[in-house]
Order: structure tokens, then C-alpha cells, then sequence
């Protein structure tokens, strides 16, 4: 399997004559290493930058480097890839976060002169992402399962500690290799969306969205707890949270508040009255609605019925129903998730 690095089919167009530089054997030149270009990736069309496999080629005297490295593109004619990229460079600048395992390495920078190729960074490559993944019940999965959580888990630490928030934890941000040995190797990539704490409002992926997030409030500590367990879920069971069979757009975020309704019963729902801003008041008014009338919501039970339908050992529904708590003050930090009784009888289970 390889990596997934997405891109839109508009930004592909947009990308495709500044990045002609960086076409198979161009040969891009860091301070650590050089870089030879080998081949373009592909994506899943939900984010705007672009990706190569490249080859490290040695400097002259220099010692053992890996063989392979990722690197990701922005052309300056589109300033919203550009900004994240830039965003993601910065983010290495945090203190722990370069030297945490739990993320995906940064290898060098090229800025905007390096031959017309616009903003590149050289990261870490690895072989796949978790979105390339299926689950399946067993031994292998599990152990997937276990690796990801702690390396996203370990992430939001090291940034909690900074006062700085992930806003996009999602499948294809968490990278793995080793899965076809066993000996599996998770990291989070793309940091394009990381923030200081409570900065970002209408932030993560509607999937991953936490329910405070939804109604208005700034994405913090505990929303990330929230998006990790939600990206675990939806990955287990597809579509269980988000957009992804919303008839119309414009309703998707309603569509995805009702799913939230529908797997937590007891989430306090507001009136349309009780929030800020006409859009916001219409959404909360539409989810409402949708979570008791819409065929799709009524078919969606809650979230022990729904863990319940899904092969799964018990060690694995008792970690998600620790960390899916609806109420950001009463909802676990990733700390203590991590040496929660749940989280070690889950890696008991895969034998760590």
C-alpha cells in the first residue's frame, strides 16, 4: 500500500505548471540530504497540497540516511495550501514536537526560490495511512488499533503542553508502516491545521467534529480526545458520524449534529434560541428535527447498540465509550486516557 497524500482535482490543475519542476528525476537540494523526485501521489481529494516519493541521495561525508522520503507542495499561486504548509513548518518549531515519536518527521525545507517549485518540505516517509486500511476483527487490526491511538493520544500531549490544538485528526493524517511484519509504526501527519488553543471556531472535519465544536465553541483540549476516538470510530464503522450521505450540502452540518443525537441520547441539544449567529440557529433547528423524522437518523441507535453490532473485543468498546463523552468537562484528557484501566487492558489484550 502507499501513502496517501490528497488533493483536490481543481488544486491539481492549479498545482500542475508550477510543480512541473518537480517532475521524476528532478533532484531538489536540502541541507540535510538531496532529494531525488520519483513519482507523483495520489490522493483522496480532500486536501490541496501535493505529494512525491522521493529518493534521499547522501550528501558527500554525510552518515546513513533512510531511503525514502515524502515531500509535499504548495504552489504559490494557491495561497490556502501555501499558508498550510507554511503552518505545517511551523508547527515543527513547537517545542517537543520534532523530537516526539509520535510525529512524522521533518526532514528540510525549500523555500519559495528553489527553482520554481514553489514551497516544499522533505518529511518522513511511510507506507500507508489508516484510511488505506480496512478493519477487520483480529490480531493485526488490533494492534493497528493500539499503535494509533497511542501515537494520536501522544500527540495531543505534546501539544496540550504548548497550548496548541490538532484540528485535524482524521484517518489519513495517521501514517503507518510495519503493518505487513506486525511490528506496526503509527505517526500523525499533516500539521497544517494546528492552532493555539481555543484560536479556531467551525474546526475538524465534520466526522471528527466535536459536539462543543458544533454549537459554536473554539476547539480545545478535549475536542482532540474527541476527534481521536471519532476517527477510530468512524473508521471502524464508516459513516456512522459526518456528512458522508447528507442529501445536500448545505445541510451537512446539521446531518452530522443529528448523528451525534442519535448515538448520545443525552446530549443537550439546545433550542435554536439558546446559540449565537442565524446559521447556527438553523442548524441546531434542522438537527433537531432530522434526529427524530429523517429514515437515515432513525436507523443509527445508540452508541452501545451501534459497538454492539460490530465484532470487537469488549476491551475495545469500553475504550471508545471512555473517550466518546458528549460533555467537554466531564470528557478525559489524553493523558489519562493513556493510563486509563481501559487503554492498558486494551493493550493487555495485544500482548504489549
Amino acid at each position: 500500500m502507499r501513502l496517501t497524500c490528497t488533493i483536490s482535482s481543481a488544486a491539481r490543475k492549479s498545482l500542475s505548471k508550477p510543480m512541473s519542476s518537480l517532475a521524476p528525476g528532478h533532484i531538489l537540494s536540502g541541507a540535510r540530504w538531496n532529494y531525488r523526485i520519483k513519482e507523483a501521489v495520489e490522493g483522496d481529494n480532500t486536501q490541496i497540497s501535493t505529494g512525491f516519493k522521493a529518493e534521499i541521495i547522501q550528501h558527500e561525508n554525510s552518515l546513513g540516511s533512510p531511503q525514502w522520503a515524502f515531500i509535499k507542495a504548495a504552489s504559490p499561486s494557491h495561497a490556502t495550501a501555501t499558508e498550510n504548509l507554511e503552518r505545517e513548518r511551523r508547527s515543527y518549531l513547537i517545542p517537543g514536537v520534532a523530537s516526539a515519536a509520535c510525529f512524522r518527521k521533518l526532514y528540510d525545507v525549500f523555500d519559495n526560490s528553489m527553482g520554481g517549485t514553489g514551497t516544499c518540505i522533505a518529511l518522513e516517509w511511510l507506507d500507508t495511512t489508516l484510511a488505506e486500511v480496512k478493519y477487520l476483527p483480529g490480531a493485526l487490526n488490533y494492534a493497528i488499533i493500539q499503535s494509533s491511538l497511542r501515537a494520536a493520544l501522544s500527540s495531543c500531549i505534546v501539544l496540550e503542553n504548548q497550548k496548541f490544538v490538532n484540528t485535524d485528526y482524521k484517518p489519513a493524517n495517521i501514517l503507518l508502516s510495519g503493518i505487513e511484519t506486525g511490528r506496526v509504526v503509527a505517526k500523525v501527519g499533516d500539521l497544517g491545521l494546528v492552532f493555539p488553543t481555543g484560536d479556531r471556531f467551525e474546526a475538524q472535519p465534520y466526522s471528527m467534529r466535536a459536539p462543543e465544536v458544533f454549537l459554536g465553541q473554539a476547539c480545545t483540549e478535549p475536542s482532540q480526545v474527541w476527534a481521536v476516538a471519532a476517527m477510530l470510530l468512524c473508521w471502524i464503522k464508516p459513516g456512522i458520524l459526518g456528512e458522508w450521505d447528507s442529501p445536500h450540502f448545505l445541510i451537512d452540518k446539521a446531518w452530522s449534529m443529528a448523528k451525534i443525537k442519535r448515538l448520545f441520547p443525552s446530549w443537550n441539544l439546545p433550542n435554536p434560541d439558546e446559540v449565537e449567529g442565524d446559521m447556527l440557529k438553523a442548524a441546531v433547528k434542522s438537527a433537531g428535527r432530522m434526529s427524530l423524522e429523517e429514515p437515515e437518523m432513525r436507523a443509527i441507535s445508540p452508541l452501545d447498540v451501534e459497538l454492539r453490532g460490530v465484532e470487537m473485543p469488549e476491551q475495545l468498546r469500553d475504550l471508545l465509550r471512555l473517550m466518546l463523552i458528549v460533555d467537554p468537562n466531564k470528557r478525559p484528557s489524553a493523558s489519562s486516557v493513556l493510563t486509563s484501566r481501559e487503554f492498558l487492558a486494551f493493550e493487555k489484550l495485544n500482548g504489549i
